[in-house]
């Protein structure tokens, strides 16, 4: 069930930009077994694996831990804004909005603590310590099953992998350093057109450090 990079790309565009929960969110007490954490950085490492040395798969980025914050609970959200330096000071949500993200964190926590299991149980008793093939022809069987379990671990592995790191995931802009993605860069390409006091001019875009080698 593996992929090329190349094709992820191609279809989950939509998906890179998608914002979910934060890395902040996970202070909370684990919601997984360290064994059912063992077993997601596994399926996770496969659903975008390694291509070659020096590569990096779902999990070397934190996709896993984007999906453990996101069990965690729904303390924070929406990421702030909107200029860059509030990004990081997640909103607030109402009391409807908190309610209906409540029900949909525990709906998946049911949904991941089955799902792990099956893996185990396909693998032989131990997904993560299975060969690389196992791994890929338990996946691709519950892919083509129409499995909930995943289609949620891959739509979470996609958010994980291409949202913002302030999420968890994109462990040091990698992903996006590997297409060149930079985010709102109107600071960094195009500095000082229009007013002094224009948005673009006082807030810019992601700062040259933070993106220092796109295409890397």
């Amino acid at each position: 069930m593996t992929r090329t990079r190349r094709e992820l790309l191609r279809d989950s565009g939509a998906a890179m930009l998608v914002l979910a929960l934060p890395a902040s969110v996970f202070a909370a007490a684990p919601v997984l077994t360290s064994s059912e954490l063992r077993t997601l950085r596994a399926a996770v490492a496969r659903i975008i694996p390694a291509e070659h040395a020096g590569d990096w798969s779902a999990a070397d980025v934190g996709a896993d831990l984007y999906i453990q914050n996101l069990l965690a609970g729904p303390e924070q959200i929406f990421a702030g804004g909107p200029n860059r330096a509030e990004f990081a000071q997640f909103q607030k949500l109402s009391r409807i909005k908190r309610q209906g993200w409540v029900a949909e964190v525990e709906r998946l926590r049911g949904v991941y603590r089955a799902g792990l299991k099956q893996l185990n149980d396909r693998a032989g008793g131990n997904f993560a310590g299975a060969p690389a093939l196992l791994q890929d022809t338990v996946l691709r069987t519950l892919d083509l099953g129409g499995s909930d379990f995943f289609a949620a671990l891959y739509h979470h592995v996609m958010e994980g992998v291409y949202s913002h790191p302030v999420y968890g995931g994109n462990k040091d802009y990698r992903a996006w350093q590997t297409f060149a993605y930079q985010g709102d860069v109107h600071g960094v390409r195009f500095p000082n057109i229009g007013p002094p006091d224009a948005s673009w001019n006082v807030h810019g875009g992601y700062a040259p450090e933070e993106m220092r080698r796109p295409g890397g």
